[in-house]
């Protein structure tokens, strides 16, 4: 404001007092006047027209808009949208449930008379009706209606979001779309209905092996009844799964989002329930709800996971993807729900004194750093790393960002060969992020009543049907790092257990092999041989055995590339080669492996012909990208085309392994349960004198998992820690 135009700033930079602000403007010249010229109006554009020229017209079809808009999570044009759709706004709402159903298929548009999209329509014009539970005998009415039905939507209220901790403030049932009802315990007076009252008739409702309980995200009211004591044993249906594998890409698979995508239904949120905390103080929890609109809202829960359950069913099965979700999907969300529960103890004292070597290894760093640079800085500071590494060490600057020059991990990497200053700044960061994320962390994250830590795992996060883990991420811990190893190695069983861990070898060359059918991968695995150093000795033209260590991590490197669209660039890259030896070991491999060629170039025209990928069991992927004009995001398409069927059947295994192993487990009544899948790896904890039936177990179910044309081999082995193992 004191220099009125950006001329008059670049004028005045001498009187600019701040001298960070003045190194900034003088930094930012070009990028401030290309932004302004980007954001000026060309008043002598050659339009002739008058304004009246651009009313909307009345006929607009606001309805196809609603659910882009929708999908960038733009509410509140989606609310105008609504509005404008005036007295006809009832065709708006059924156009955009009809729209949006198609919009979120994981495939082209099917004809507007398919089941499912005139199912959405009906369900999501239901008026709701719903009741608070007052006293028993409406309770148990409402739990007789349920057992009759053999399938109803149910749902926890509780004070948290963690479910090993939280408590049930109340449950709500949903029998049929459109009714529902709140079974309140607390509410803003205080006690409602006697809980153990309640959690007799909810054991006798839950507790029947022959009703299917339909929840949106059964893993976490699985753990809050368990808690509770109550247990789940009927057939478990998860609309978040099955949304899931509807559209594996979507941004988000929460039960107002589903609502509105997939019924045209706008449910009361729970921030509208509960107020957000004002700044530093305390939120409240559903407890202070009135009872009127907390039935509203409990109950709608469930009668909108009931309506979105009967959608998805019809829809899995107009996919084909029904067999898949009825066995495999929705039975892991059981297991999966109880490996959380279980946990694993972590030795917290082990980690102290892990930060405090880490302490003194860091600050050894700081100082190998300053003594090289000349000077102290803070490395943590991108300006400060940027001054020394690009002024004041005069190296070659890799990428230009916004704020200067990348100093991120790939471009340090990239300039430590030429000084050694990068390479300790990457060591101190590795070290000080494994300190931050794992070894101080952890201690925290042990639940005080089972003393024990309890990762969460999600079924649906990730596009290729693999398992994530987080609060903490136990998959993100480096394998094959000594850091790495010592944070494993402070996971430990309970006293008089011991783990036992069983590791798929090379399951995604092994799916390779069986979807390709290419005789040289065949060969190598079915002989048993290194496939590594079998591709390498057909590469290079030597024996098996004269294949050199580097060699055979060329060879690893290309085995692994291929499955996710390696280019000769990025190959060189990583394996610090020119491009031109990079261009000839993949024409090499081509060439050796041919039946891989042809399986890569039929995976992209067979997505590109049904607009999506699939795994081996059925999961599928969309891929509108496949027809894009850009190139980038063409080819980014192409690659998940390839990677989706090997990665993704590779979990498909691991699942399938999961669920035969678990079975074994409780159909043989051992007190031995698993608590780990990281990758290809399960784990199980087991009595010391259960580790022969585990091991037994383990031996029959994984390699069996599913039929190949190849041997699925598995490495097991035993140890007193996760540190123990390869």
């Amino acid at each position: 404001s004191d220099f009125e135009t950006l001329d008059g700033i670049y004028e005045h930079l001498d009187d600019i007092k701040s001298e960070s602000q003045r190194r900034k403007l003088i930094e930012g010249r070009d990028s401030a006047y290309e932004s302004r010229r980007l954001v000026t109006l060309a008043l002598d554009a050659p339009v002739d027209d008058g304004l009246e020229q651009f009313d909307v017209p009345a006929s607009l079809d606001y309805a196809s808009a609603i659910p882009f808009f929708e999908e960038q999570g733009m509410s509140s044009i989606v609310r105008e949208l609504r509005e404008r759709g005036g007295a006809d706004g009832a065709a708006v709402e059924s156009a955009a449930v009809e729209s949006a159903a198609v919009e979120t298929a994981p495939q082209k548009p099917t004809p507007s008379d398919r089941e499912s999209d005139r199912l959405a329509a009906r369900l999501g014009a239901i008026e709701g009706e719903y009741e608070c539970i007052r006293d028993l005998d409406a309770l148990d009415r409402w739990v007789e209606a349920a057992r009759s039905a053999k399938r109803f939507a149910f749902d926890s209220e509780t004070d948290g979001l963690d479910a090993m901790v939280a408590k049930p403030i109340g449950f709500s049932l949903s029998t049929e779309p459109g009714n529902g009802c709140y079974i309140p315990l607390h509410g803003p007076d205080g006690a409602e209905l006697d809980e153990a009252q309640v959690r007799q008739r909810l054991r006798r409702l839950l507790g029947d092996e022959d009703v299917t309980i339909i929840g949106q995200n059964l893993q976490y009211d699985y753990k809050v009844l368990v808690r509770w004591g109550v247990e789940m044993r009927g057939t478990l249906f998860d609309t978040l799964v099955a949304a899931w594998l509807i559209d594996a890409t979507a941004s988000s698979y929460g039960m107002d989002k589903l609502a509105l995508n997939y019924l045209g239904y706008t449910t009361l949120h729970y921030d509208d329930v509960v107020p957000k905390a004002p700044r530093g103080g305390e939120r409240e929890t559903f407890e202070s709800v009135d009872l009127e609109t907390a039935t509203r809202y409990a109950a709608e829960d469930s009668d909108i996971t009931l309506r979105l359950a009967d959608l998805f069913e019809t829809r899995l099965s107009e996919e084909g993807l029904s067999p898949l979700a009825d066995e495999l999907e929705m039975p892991l969300v059981r297991v999966v729900a109880e490996m959380e529960r279980e946990g694993i103890a972590v030795d917290t004292q082990a980690l102290e004194r892990y930060s405090d070597e880490l302490i003194e290894e860091l600050g050894r760093i700081e100082q190998e750093i300053y003594r090289l640079c000349g000077r102290e800085f803070n490395i943590n500071s991108t300006q400060q790393l940027q001054k020394v590494l690009f002024e004041e060490r005069g190296l070659k600057p890799v990428r230009k960002t916004k704020t200067g020059y990348s100093t991120d991990t790939s471009v340090l990497e990239e300039l430590s060969a030429e000084d050694p200053v990068p390479e300790r700044v990457l060591r101190h960061r590795t070290l000080n992020k494994l300190k931050n994320t794992y070894v101080d962390a952890l201690p925290k994250l042990v639940n005080e009543q089972t003393g024990r830590i309890h990762t969460s795992f999600s079924l649906t996060g990730t596009a290729t049907g693999r398992l994530s883990s987080r609060y903490p991420n136990l998959q993100n811990i480096p394998i094959r790092d000594e850091e790495g190893r010592r944070i494993r190695s402070a996971f430990v069983p309970a006293k008089g257990n011991l783990f036992v861990s069983a590791d798929y070898a090379q399951i995604e060359l092994v799916v390779l092999g069986h979807l390709s059918g290419d005789p040289g991968l065949v060969a190598a695995f079915r002989e048993g041989r290194d496939v590594h150093s079998a591709t390498g000795a057909m590469i290079f033209g030597v024996d098996p055995e004269e294949v050199t260590a580097e060699q055979r991590r060329i060879a690893k490197t290309i085995n692994f590339g291929v499955m996710y669209g390696m280019s000769a660039f990025r190959l060189s890259r990583e394996l610090g080669i020119p491009r031109k030896d990079a261009d000839q070991f993949i024409e090499k491999y081509f060439a050796t492996y041919s039946r891989i060629k042809e399986f890569v170039d039929e995976c992209v025209e067979r997505a590109k012909e049904r607009g999506y990928t699939e795994t081996m069991l059925g999961h599928r992927r969309a891929l509108p990208e496949l027809n894009s004009r850009n190139r980038a995001e063409r080819q980014g398409a192409e690659r998940v085309a390839v990677n989706t069927p090997i990665q993704g059947s590779a979990a498909d295994i691991v699942k399938r392994a999961m669920l035969r192993v678990d079975d074994r487990l409780r159909g043989e009544r051992l007190r031995a349960r698993l608590i780990l899948q990281v990758h290809d790896e399960l784990m199980i904890e087991c009595p010391v004198d259960e580790e022969g039936s585990v091991r037994a177990i383990l031996e029959e179910e994984m390699p069996n998992a599913v039929e190949l044309t190849l041997p699925l081999r598995v490495s097991i082995e035993s140890g007193n820690s996760w540190g123990d193992f390869h």
